[in-house]
């Protein structure tokens, strides 16, 4: 069995960590796929291909395989969610403070928050001409969506075409392990604490599968108007407001359970919970509120065979206390 290679950088405004089990040098292959991909989707590059789109909202432009893959996936999402994932929101994103890297963002502490200004997000794509067309004023926004599909792309083009049987490949929480560690053991994902990043509340065993987490304590800033994070509402145009501070879904996708995940922190518990069990069977999902309350929905089976922890431990007596939630 060929021993791990292990590879950490940052990219993508995330830090990457890959561990691939294969004799065959594929390092370069693996920092270039993901400094490709954010000199395509970033919104913070001004010559990338995303900023050229949004400088050109209201024009026909022709794009890449990459982005009609991308853009279609996140209009699918759209749809799927109801409209409350919505990568059309960039103008609200940064009226509420998110106007510049978050590395440069961070210190910051006299953003002025502008209130936002509504318009009809409209996006055509087509297919055959390979081309998008914005409505006059929409921009868009891809980083809730363009980091899971990145690591599942690359997964894919791991296994299919450099065979690599066994890998690990996580950009900032979105994750996607193969494989196993070893022939008779699983993986073991870390969830952190969402206040405390040091500390684990849960592990799940895979062998193979996704994990994704989002989180509003993360990414978040102080403006004259109050605290801001970066997930945006679309029926307020501003930051969520739910009881959901962080959302891990686990799955097979790293792009569906990051979509998800989001979702679940902009609805909050009780909208949440109708949409996991109609559209996520195959998922698990460990939801933590702003009172640190945990909540559990999928598989019971899988709950006890694949999840531990203190988070899993509390689950457990609530579920022989009070019943348990499962929509799957």
């Amino acid at each position: 069995m060929a021993p791990f290679r292990e590879l950490s950088f940052r990219a993508m405004n995330t830090d990457i960590q890959v561990s691939l089990g294969t004799d065959v040098p594929l390092q370069e292959d693996v920092t270039d796929w993901f400094a490709r991909t954010e000199k395509r989707f970033s919104r913070f590059l001004p010559d990338s291909e995303l900023s050229r789109i949004n400088q050109l909202s209201g024009k026909t432009t022709l794009i890449s395989a990459a982005m009609a893959e991308v853009l279609a996936l996140a209009e699918m999402y759209r749809h799927k969610t109801g409209g409350i994932f919505h990568f059309m929101l960039l103008d609200a994103l940064q009226h509420a403070g998110y106007s510049r890297s978050f590395e440069q963002l961070a210190p910051m502490r006299d953003i002025l928050a502008q209130p936002p200004v509504p318009h009809d997000c409209q996006i055509s794509l087509n297919a055959s001409m390979r081309s998008v067309k914005l409505g006059p004023g929409t921009h868009l926004d891809l980083g809730g969506i363009v980091k899971g599909w990145s690591v599942d792309r690359l997964g894919d083009w791991l296994k299919r075409e450099k065979h690599v049987t066994r890998g690990f490949l996580n950009a900032g929480g979105d994750l996607l392990v193969w494989g196993g560690f070893d022939e008779d053991e699983p993986w073991l994902v870390g969830i952190a604490d969402p206040r405390d990043n040091d500390v684990e509340i849960a592990q799940v065993a895979l062998v193979d599968g996704a994990v994704a987490t989002s989180s509003v304590l993360g990414r978040r800033w102080q403006t004259k108007q109050g605290d801001m994070h970066h997930l945006i509402d679309p029926r307020t145009l501003r930051p969520s407001k739910s009881e959901i501070v962080q959302c891990t879904i686990v799955g097979s996708h790293v792009t569906e359970c990051e979509v998800w995940a989001k979702v679940a922190c902009i609805v909050g518990l009780s909208a949440f919970l109708p949409l996991f069990g109609r559209h996520l069977p195959h998922c698990d999902a460990l939801l933590v509120t702003q009172t640190g309350e945990l909540h559990f929905a999928g598989d019971r089976n899988r709950l006890e065979a694949n999840w531990h922890g203190t988070a899993v431990a509390f689950i457990h007596d609530t579920i022989e206390q009070e019943g348990w939630i499962h929509h799957g």
